[in-house]
């Protein structure tokens, strides 16, 4: 395939992503107004502060839906006054119904779930950047294969946490596949296949001699070893390899 098409191509796929991209950035503008609004009352936010978040979060769930199952705020450690860590994170019910993640952040506790250091919390929180997770097994909340996507919500140099956004792959897939070239794949920064149009690779596959940097670099898609064009698709880090 072409640069240009497979250029072409990445954005269609892109703007998938980007969309909801947009939704969870305007989550975390939200969540930098609330906590300042508790600063300048000389205080610390509480867990009660994010209230006014959760009408935002129920409208990001339900703009993006079906594609996207979960959505919300994950806390920084200690950023709220009466809560060490704290999720505020809605999901898509029975029968689309909205309802809350309860998971158990007691670090005594049996179940304890430490998100501090999930790739989803650590890589934003590294990169200063947006990132997307997976496919992978949510255990702790649908059972299902999922990508997560996040970026990191800054007050200044300050990390305030993640928003984020849980997509089941199977809807991804649905989405996606229309929009790739026979035989091409999509890879996250890592080289991991996401979803795939090629006898040859598999959803989970990591593709560990493709360069995904030559791409940022480039600013452009790039001739790979072997054969073939990587693109990037929006802004995500996510990559397409067409023939």
């Amino acid at each position: 395939m072409t640069e240009p098409l497979a250029q072409t191509a990445g954005q269609d796929v892109g703007r998938v992503f980007d969309a909801v991209l947009r939704s969870i950035e305007g989550l975390s503008a939200q969540v930098v107004d609330l906590v300042g609004r508790a600063a300048a009352r000389g205080e610390r936010a509480g867990h009660e502060d994010l209230a006014p978040l959760r009408l935002e979060i129920l409208g990001v769930l339900g703009a993006h839906a079906p594609l996207v199952t979960g959505t919300g705020f994950v806390a920084a450690p200690g950023l709220l006054a009466d809560a060490p860590l704290w999720l505020e994170w809605w999901q898509a019910g029975d029968g689309g119904v909205p309802e809350p993640l309860i998971v158990d952040l007691d670090p005594a506790g049996h179940g304890f779930y430490d998100y501090t250091s999930r790739p989803w919390f650590t890589v934003p929180q590294r990169t200063r950047g947006p990132n997307v997770h997976g496919p992978y097994v949510d255990y702790h909340g649908t059972d299902q294969y999922i990508l997560t996507m996040s970026t990191p919500v800054l007050d200044g140099p300050g990390f305030l946490g993640i928003t984020g956004a849980d997509l089941y792959l199977r809807r991804v897939e649905k989405a996606v596949l229309p929009l790739l070239p026979p035989g091409a794949i999509l890879v996250n920064s890592q080289g991991r296949v996401v979803i795939s149009r090629s006898a040859r690779h598999v959803t989970g596959a990591l593709l560990r001699r493709l360069d995904v940097d030559a791409v940022d670099r480039a600013g452009a898609p790039v001739e790979v070893d072997g054969g073939g064009t990587l693109a990037r698709c929006g802004e995500l880090g996510l990559y397409l390899l067409t023939p």
